[in-house]
């Protein structure tokens, strides 16, 4: 029998999951890694387990790499395909660093099994050029500066999904991923035609410490008081979003402040929301309306009943119209039998996904 593991990596955290051929999840867990050293342990950690299981020739492994640029994916992970990831190294050096030296301790210490590399920007590679493209130089964009798009794992997942409970196989969506990271994205006719991340994670909503869209000229602005690349990738990165706008990155701590009547907490609620409309009210366009789900999902989407009901209010003229008390149970199907669009919670499975994207491959047939 065949098994897989899936190792979905974040910049703090290495999630993971173990399914036989049969995709019955075995087991499943998550390593808070601090350092490459913690993510080294982690991963020799997960080996010991998984031997005692299996035998690493029957293995597959599937691991996130969230920024693969045009390349598609699965990628079978040989010495070629290494040096492509090497170079993607310095597109996201945040995520891809630590993917690449996971990948590499994984190569050594699972020398005997199949390893893949799953792209998060691979799902919005259908986004047609007017939607990747920047207001800049041409030639930079021949180069490859670019909108990617990320979270495309969780979106595919969220596709197959919906897809399931609407019988349908070309649905429109609306989907909202939204945690730590958040990102929007809609899906056309089954494929991604925009979204909300872009050339790096920073572009778009805001989230728990990054500010999603931004004026360029404030970057400016930041190199001319005399701040360095790093020092201005490190604000960006961990000290702006819902953390810069209230003191914390804890978006339930964010939610008792809120209830709690804290001025600073409501301001930074109704931005988060704010910047969500400003997203969907564009797609709406793009879908020319006809939607058929409104999705959301991620910790916050799936655990915030609050947030839900804040965007769905705004949306009641389009017909959006939720059930509160299946909202507040976090069910799957939240949106009132009157609804003329469907309201989900889908909680995203990026694990199962990666595993799924191997077995529909060529490369395993």
């Amino acid at each position: 029998m065949r098994y897989f593991l899936a190792l979905n990596y974040g910049s703090s955290s290495l999630k993971y999951a173990f399914f036989d051929e049969n995709l019955r999840e075995i087991r499943r867990g998550n390593f808070v890694s601090y350092t490459y050293e913690d993510f080294k342990k982690s991963i020799f950690e997960l080996r010991e387990q998984i031997f005692s299981i299996v035998s690493t020739e029957n293995l597959y492994l599937a691991h996130r790499f969230v920024h693969g640029a045009q390349n598609t994916s699965p990628l079978t992970l040989n010495d070629e395909n290494l040096k492509i990831l090497e170079k993607l190294v310095e597109l996201n050096p945040l995520h891809n660093k630590i993917s690449f030296f996971c990948i590499q301790i994984s190569l050594e210490l699972f020398p005997l099994s199949k390893h893949f590399a799953i792209f998060d920007t691979d799902f919005h590679r259908s986004i047609p050029p007017e939607a990747q493209i920047y207001g800049l130089d041409l030639d930079l964009y021949k180069e490859g500066i670019r909108k990617y798009g990320f979270h495309g794992i969780s979106y595919s997942y969220i596709l197959r999904r919906i897809k399931e409970i609407l019988g349908k196989q070309k649905p429109n969506i609306i989907a909202l991923h939204l945690g730590s990271g958040s990102s929007a994205c809609v899906i056309k006719e089954g494929v991604s035609i925009e979204t909300s991340m872009g050339f790096s994670p920073l572009e778009g909503l805001i989230m728990s410490t990054r500010p999603g869209d931004v004026d360029p000229g404030l970057i400016v602005f930041l190199i001319e008081k005399g701040m360095s690349a790093d020092q201005i990738k490190n604000y960006l990165y961990y000290s702006c979003g819902i953390k810069g706008l209230c003191g914390t990155k804890d978006f339930r701590e964010l939610i008792r402040r809120l209830k709690d009547g804290d001025k600073t907490a409501e301001l930074a609620f109704r931005a988060f929301v704010q910047r969500i409309l400003k997203y969907v009210g564009y797609y709406w366009i793009l879908i020319e309306g006809d939607v058929d789900a409104l999705v959301f999902s991620g910790g916050i989407g799936e655990n915030s009943p609050e947030v839900r009901y804040a965007v769905c209010e705004k949306l009641r003229k389009f017909g959006v119209v939720i059930d509160q008390e299946l909202n507040s149970q976090n069910t799957e199907r939240i949106s009132d039998l009157g609804s003329k669009v469907g309201v989900f919670v889908i909680r995203t499975n990026e694990e199962l996904e990666m595993i799924l994207k191997i077995l529909e491959s060529e490369d395993i047939k």
